[in-house]
């Protein structure tokens, strides 16, 4: 970079260029934060709403897991589970944690013999 003869008619501080800002101003402040409250608006309800629609569908997929638990235990032992499924729950071969409460309301999962289906609940 050429240097300036130190007769030329600009002042040196111009070369350096506009002086650095130390603060933000009230308007930037009340834009980002009107951004961050927008944005919170938005996320925070999708949270809370899939809380309980995940305790929903993993209500529906243990019902059908134990469904299918059932229906080979009729496989193998020829008879349908009781009631209470007490029997497949005592077997570690087809329900090997023990029968699983539902996550929404922790209320036991019952068979109907009529149906042969895993009784469900309505959420």
């Amino acid at each position: 970079m050429a240097r300036l003869p130190n007769n030329f008619p600009v002042r040196r501080a111009a070369l350096r260029g506009p002086a650095p800002r130390r603060a933000m101003t009230f308007l930037e402040m009340l834009v980002a934060a009107s951004v961050l409250a927008t944005v919170a608006l938005v996320i925070l309800p999708r949270f809370s709403n899939n809380s309980s629609t995940a305790k929903k569908n993993a209500c529906y997929t243990l019902k059908g897991n134990i469904e299918v638990q059932a229906q080979l235990w009729y496989r193998n032992q020829g008879a349908w589970p009781v009631v209470n499924l007490s029997d497949l729950a005592a077997d570690p071969d087809y329900l090997p944690e023990g029968l699983p409460a539902c996550p929404v309301d922790g209320s036991a999962y019952t068979f109907d013999p009529t149906t042969r289906r895993i009784i469900g609940h309505v959420h």
